[in-house]
């Protein structure tokens, strides 16, 4: 019996060492690659509905809007869509999205630019923005989409880029449009 428990010696001396080492390790670990606390903490989104006015549309150009509004997609570059409420067909004509809200309305007033003005072709679809960037429309459609962008989004093209798909399928192409738009 005593040359089996020197035997077993160096053994036990080596997991007394050893699982405090591994347990140590293992909290250094889980530290560096776990979310710190404060970070993993839900941020509740407001998705109540967004107050939005609703610009005057023909019968055809209402038509056009409401097809696009009903194909719309749930989320936009991230941001969960949201319900609208405003004039009578708010929600036939306008798309919000996250919080603050990036706001799409269907049917706003044409912008008309230089053939030379800096415009965007996102996913088959001509936009123009001004220079802050949160104001964009576009272009190319029959029936001109207008998307307000909140400073708070820091990538306005990931929303406008969903959108556009949607866009170019439900809203027909105009028949003229600037250079840069080809």
């Amino acid at each position: 019996m005593g040359a089996e428990g020197k035997s077993r010696l160096p053994a036990i001396v080596a997991t007394v060492v050893a699982v405090p080492v591994a347990a140590v390790a293992g909290v250094l670990v889980f530290n560096a690659i776990a979310p710190a606390a404060e970070d993993s903490v839900l941020v509740q989104e407001d998705l109540s509905p967004v107050a939005v006015t609703v610009p005057e549309l023909s019968e055809d150009d209402a038509v056009v809007c409401l097809a696009l509004t009903a194909t719309a997609p749930d989320e936009a570059g991230g941001l969960h869509a949201r319900p609208v409420e405003g004039d009578a067909g708010a929600s036939e004509a306008v798309m919000a999205y996250g919080d603050p809200a990036t706001v799409a309305t269907c049917g706003v007033e044409p912008v008309e630019v230089e053939d030379t003005a800096l415009v965007y072709k996102l996913n088959g679809v001509c936009w123009y923005s001004d220079e802050a960037g949160l104001a964009w429309t576009t272009l190319d459609r029959q029936v001109p989409v207008g998307v307000s962008v909140p400073e708070d989004n820091e990538q306005p093209v990931d929303v406008l880029n969903d959108l556009s798909t949607v866009i170019a399928d439900k809203v027909p192409a105009a028949e003229d449009a600037p250079t840069g738009c080809a």
